[in-house]
């Protein structure tokens, strides 16, 4: 349990990307609607209710927690999620969103026509696509004319990596850095400082501190282990050993690190 001065002092080291912190920022209904509004570029746009850390369940199968679910003026769902690093998929991940909430959020009998749009946001530190952009917008199209076919669907994937100079970009950068006040971003700004510039604020963290705490510490272990494997591979041991020494780790995470060892030696 740490003390009031030294949750403050974590709470100084995290920023909107931190999954953890996000949550807490967005709990705030108005500062969904000022993030969305850039995001989206639509400055009208209304939330009607937003919910952080929904539990979506599908018996029998793999369920989904969404950072962050919105409904819009106009019925349509929009989910905004932050990722801090490039381990899996992200493209996937978001068709897999997509699906969930298209089976939770929509009632039963209507028509297929009725179906309310979607909007799946994903937020990076890095550029996953490497093409340049601060923000990318993937769509479907007919591949023998390049027309666009509108499903209602949308995914957005915005980076903290590429600043164009754009709104967008100026969204991300306070994100990343997560300090003081912006007048373009007032509503956001005043949370992240209630939180990280007051006593009540961090107070108000406990939780989420505490949360943050145990999953930095699992990720300094989990590397730690990553650089022990890699160290048993360079000295011969197979990968049965390897597992059997750190339990940790499965088969196919030990083979992909010696994947890596390999292709660094060529």
């Amino acid at each position: 349990m740490q003390t009031s001065t030294e949750r403050l002092a974590l709470i100084q080291q995290m920023d909107l990307m931190d999954d953890v912190f996000f949550q807490k920022v967005v709990e705030d209904k108005t500062v969904c609607e000022e993030i969305l509004r850039v995001l989206l570029q639509e400055p009208d746009l209304k939330v009607i209710e937003a919910q952080t850390q929904r539990f979506l369940r599908n018996i029998g199968a793999h369920s989904v927690i969404l950072d962050l679910i919105c409904q819009d003026g106009d019925g349509a769902q929009i989910n905004v999620e932050v990722q801090k690093s490039d381990d899996d998929d992200h493209v996937k991940r978001a068709r897999f969103n997509i699906s969930n909430i298209d089976t939770t959020f929509t009632e039963k009998g209507l028509y297929y026509k009725d179906l309310p749009d979607i909007y799946v946001v994903f937020l990076t530190r890095s550029d996953i696509f490497k093409e340049g952009k601060t923000v990318y917008h993937l769509g479907m199209s007919i591949k023998e004319t390049g027309t666009l076919v509108d499903d209602g669907v949308y995914r957005i994937f915005a980076n903290c990596a590429v600043d164009d100079g754009s709104d967008i970009a100026g969204l991300m950068q306070y994100f990343k850095t997560t300090k003081g006040a912006n007048s373009k971003f007032p509503r956001l700004s005043k949370r992240v400082r209630y939180f990280k510039e007051s006593q009540e604020g961090a107070d108000n963290m406990s939780d989420v501190v505490e949360k943050y705490f145990q999953e930095r510490i699992a990720a300094e272990m989990a590397e730690h282990d990553k650089e022990t494997a890699k160290t048993f591979l360079r000295n011969g041991a197979s990968v049965g050993l390897v597992q059997r020494s750190i339990p940790t780790l499965s088969a196919d995470d030990i083979e992909e690190l010696n994947e890596q060892l390999m292709l660094a030696e060529k």
